[in-house]
């Protein structure tokens, strides 16, 4: 590639002057291989020089090393990056490599900068193929988008949930929480099956101020501890669950009505 850095003095441009004139006139006889050799010390006199670059790659191209070529023209265009020529020489080893789309914009790109015929023409012949892939490719990407989108769509979705059901149980009333944890009690569950505080929980739940009837009750002094934590409406749901049939309520004594008296007929 030679050395970039490199400063060369008036006679080294001079002598790499001459020496891509040689070069020419090899390629102008087909003679590619000598040209290139020319090229090549030509480049190493006066490494900044970006035509040298873009002419060599001319040469590969007619020894069908279109990767050479490209090498070359990239480096000319690293030196100038308005260097018609090697947009147009590394547009032309894409066509030879088939990368279409790469090569229609190098072309493109060529004849902007310095228009010729032979340009054009190698553009409207690359033109169809790379308008194809790039009909093509844009489909692609469109569904790889869409793709991504649903995903991230999904996602979205997933993570709205997840939050939703969190922000449920951190809203769930400590009650009912409680209540999770209480239940599993074994000394719980053992008073909610005693038939004398099913029916005091019964009469309660019915009306509130029953309590009132029962707070000195030797048997609801524990179940009120419960109550307090988890409230009497979700152990009478409890009890409730336990029990195929609710306790009857307290019956009633039935009224008689007073017999009438007996009046003895033999009284005087």
């Amino acid at each position: 590639m030679g050395d970039s850095n490199k400063t060369p003095t008036e006679e080294e441009i001079d002598q790499a002057s001459d020496l891509r004139s040689q070069a020419a006139a090899a390629y102008s006889e087909q003679k590619f291989v000598q040209a290139i050799e020319l090229y090549t010390k030509a480049i190493e006199l006066n490494p900044g020089n970006a035509l040298f670059y873009a002419k060599r790659g001319q040469a590969f191209l007619k020894l069908k090393k279109p990767n050479a070529c490209i090498r070359d023209c990239n480096k000319a265009l690293e030196l100038n990056c308005d260097s018609a020529a090697a947009y147009k020489f590394r547009g032309r080893a894409h066509r030879l490599l088939g990368n279409w789309e790469k090569s229609a914009n190098d072309l493109r790109q060529a004849c902007k900068l310095d228009f010729d015929e032979e340009t054009d023409e190698w553009l409207r012949e690359v033109t169809p193929n790379a308008k194809k892939l790039e009909q093509h490719r844009i489909k692609q990407e469109r569904k790889r988008a869409e793709r991504e989108s649903k995903k991230a769509q999904h996602s979205a979705r997933s993570h709205a949930k997840e939050r939703k059901q969190q922000q449920q149980q951190q809203q769930q009333p400590q009650e009912e929480r409680s209540a999770n944890d209480i239940r599993l009690d074994p000394e719980f569950l053992a008073y909610l099956k005693d038939k004398e505080m099913q029916q005091m929980l019964l009469d309660i739940t019915m009306s509130p101020q029953n309590i009132e009837k029962y707070k000195n009750h030797p048997k609801f002094a524990k179940i009120t501890a419960f109550g307090d934590k988890i409230g009497f409406k979700n152990i009478a749901k409890m009890f409730e669950g336990l029990n195929n049939s609710t306790p009857e309520a307290p019956k009633s004594e039935p009224k008689t009505e007073p017999k009438p008296h007996d009046f003895d007929d033999n009284l005087d």
